[in-house]
């Protein structure tokens, strides 16, 4: 009977040291830099945050049926890597625009956002032939302080939503 007291005292230390280790290791990774918190826009998702690189800010972009879920919705002026995964079924694209217009005060045309309009500015883009469903695509840009507007703008995809505001501070 000691035996087995004894054995079952082991077991539970055991047990016990293991949980001990798991908590001491992830308190670890949350303390580190790499994994502060992430600033995310409403349609953004818990993905790592915006990774700094020796060519400036990574941003990773996962792009869905009417909506993009972003690494992180700020990033500090400079260069800035989109890169761009189309886990959706169909194609879409990706479009960054300086926006200085109020969101209320987006103009539409034939269904779909007005990118020449005043006070939008269209950066850079990846085409929807090249963001096919399972692709990925890297858009790399130099951004000043500001608010930005990425975009799907094919027909009825913005208005379906697939949009979301980025800052660059």
């Amino acid at each position: 009977m000691r035996t087995k007291n004894l054995l079952k005292a082991l077991t539970i230390c055991a047990i016990l040291s293991s949980l001990a280790a798991c908590s001491n290791n992830k308190s670890a990774e949350s303390s580190s830099p790499n994994n502060s918190p992430i600033q995310a826009s409403p349609s953004a998702t818990s993905s790592p945050k915006a990774q700094e690189t020796a060519k400036g800010t990574k941003i990773n972009v996962t792009a869905k049926e009417m909506v993009f879920q972003l690494s992180s919705a700020t990033a500090p002026a400079g260069p800035v890597e989109f890169v761009v995964k189309n886990e959706g079924k169909k194609p879409h694209e990706f479009v960054v625009l300086k926006n200085d217009l109020p969101n209320k005060k987006l103009p539409l045309k034939g269904g779909s956002l007005d990118e020449d309009a005043k006070g939008l500015k269209n950066l850079g883009e990846i085409s929807e032939s090249k963001l096919t469903s399972g692709a990925t695509q890297t858009l790399q840009l130099t951004l000043t302080p500001g608010r930005y507007l990425l975009v799907c703008n094919l027909p009825g995809h913005f208005q379906a939503g697939m949009k979301t505001e980025f800052t660059v501070k």
